[in-house]
């Protein structure tokens, strides 16, 4: 319960600045967003062979987060949801993790995905 409120209060606290700070494109955010949060992983990975897996899909997220700032916004929120699937499996890769990790980090990027969802709506960007 308490990774889930912590994750929690990191989405509140991500939506609070993008909010604060409208006059931000809210899809570079978005963007800039998915393209971090892997890259925190890789310091959880030590072993070889967690970063051997670790690496590619940071860059793979990377590359959706490119992808959906410059072509579709839809890409990034898929990024998103597909990240909080790798959330699930990446404690069983790295000895390190904290224990609820997985936990916080799905929250984060269910909640985020479902933000820049609807705040990027075609309908709600205004041109």
């Amino acid at each position: 319960m308490t990774s889930f409120v912590i994750g929690l209060s990191t989405t509140v606290a991500i939506v609070a600045f993008a909010e604060i700070f409208r006059k931000l494109d809210l899809k570079f955010i978005a963007a800039l967003t998915l393209a971090v949060i892997p890259f925190i992983y890789i310091g959880f990975s030590i072993h070889p062979h967690a970063l051997a897996l670790t690496i590619p899909a940071a860059s793979f997220f990377l590359m959706f987060a490119y992808w959906g700032y410059k072509r579709n916004y839809m890409l990034i929120v898929a990024g998103l949801v597909l990240h909080g699937l790798w959330d699930v499996g990446f404690p069983h890769l790295s000895t390190i993790a904290p224990h609820g990790y997985d936990i916080f980090c799905i929250t984060i990027d269910v909640l985020l995905a479902l933000y820049f969802y609807w705040k990027l709506k075609p309908e709600n960007i205004k041109a």
